[in-house]
């Protein structure tokens, strides 16, 4: 069944996200006839909203004719997914495509069933930071939901001040969508790359501050280090190999319980063709099923409630911004293994010096 929702009243005197031009807000009948188009419309497409109120032109006349079978499979699709997010070009008023990431979802509205969405402009490359279009996709999707929450719990408070509860969640996404944008701003970023970073330099602030993590929540913790990790270097960016470090830390240690076991195994491979060191963090928490830890470093992936399926793809990705790899094994009720492997180099008596004179 498709969901009851409060109206969308864009056109209140008060200011509010749907009057905001990062989104165009809209409404369509379920034959996709347009009720309702947010006052920004014209300030993000240098088009009068009026002429496509009452009409389909907006999906027959805006968007190119190459994309518009996409568009019609994912509003065909609405009757059983209920939600659809899709990126598709939307022709603006000197007739340029601009790409947009086109949010929809079937509700009940007073009328019977309508479509209610979003179109969030994304450029005029299909690309956004570099990333692949599916990520960008996603999260646009992601921030969308939370902008079409803040227009609904807006449009409530306008009716109903002073309430408290909603004040309240409007408070608690704002701040899920400040989180979004966070972690996607770092997930674009791409590191500056710094040869004779020694790995112990790394390694030993993350270890310090996890312990201490560890005995404030009652789970043991074990480490074993090569000692030959002290003669080893990276070639690479502290700050994203900290923070990956970190967020593969932190999701073992959401997984266990008090008297739990994380433990922290550091090797070094000399004698291949590329001398490596290779990290595994293996907790004795909840585990995964197969299908979960298969998919548990994708973006926005996440079987916990409440989370957002950032920290392990953050990760992932710096590491492989490094040349290196991050591998994951779970077993439901028996605990998880990451496995990072990052290339290395001996250290040099000149990254002694570099260091000395830095000190």
């Amino acid at each position: 069944m498709s969901k009851a929702l409060p109206a969308l009243d864009s056109r209140s005197s008060a200011a509010s996200p749907v009057d905001h031009p990062l989104c165009v807000f809209y409404e369509c009948t379920s034959s996709f006839e347009v009720t309702l188009l947010s006052e920004n419309f014209f300030d993000l497409m240098g088009l009068p909203e009026q002429s496509f109120l009452g009409n389909r032109s907006l999906w027959e006349e805006r968007v190119p004719p190459e994309d518009q079978p996409s568009l019609r499979e994912q509003m065909a699709d609405l009757k059983q997914e209920l939600a659809a997010t899709l990126l598709h070009r939307f022709m603006d008023v000197d007739g340029l495509p601009l790409w947009v990431c086109n949010r929809m979802e079937l509700v009940q509205s007073k009328n019977g069933e309508a479509v209610r969405g979003c179109l969030l402009p994304m450029g005029r490359n299909r690309a956004i930071y570099g990333l692949e279009p599916k990520v960008g996709a996603v999260f646009a999707h992601k921030l969308a939901n939370q902008f079409q929450i803040l227009g609904m719990i807006l449009s409530s408070l306008r009716r109903s001040l002073p309430a408290s509860k909603d004040v309240e969640l409007l408070q608690q996404t704002v701040d899920r969508a400040v989180e979004f944008a966070r972690a996607f701003s770092q997930y674009s970023q791409t590191p500056s790359l710094v040869d004779g970073l020694r790995v112990m330099d790394v390694l030993e602030p993350v270890l310090v501050s996890f312990k201490s993590a560890c005995r404030q929540k009652g789970v043991s913790f074990r480490e074993e280090l090569a000692p030959g990790l002290k003669i080893m270097a990276f070639s690479g960016d502290a700050f994203f190999l900290d923070l990956a470090f970190r967020q593969v830390l932190q999701n073992a240690l959401e997984a266990t319980e008090k008297n739990d076991e994380v433990a922290v195994l550091a090797s070094v491979q000399l004698n291949g063709r590329r001398p490596a060191v290779t990290l595994r963090i293996v907790d004795g928490g909840r585990g995964m099923k197969e299908a979960e830890w298969i998919n548990a470093a994708t973006l926005y992936f996440s079987t916990k409630k409440n989370h957002d399926g950032v920290g392990l793809s953050l990760a992932r990705r710096f590491v492989e911004l490094h040349d290196g790899s991050l591998r994951i094994t779970s077993s439901a009720g028996k605990g998880t293994e990451v496995e990072i492997k990052l290339p290395a180099r001996l250290l040099s008596s000149s990254d002694e010096t570099a260091k000395a004179r830095t000190s």
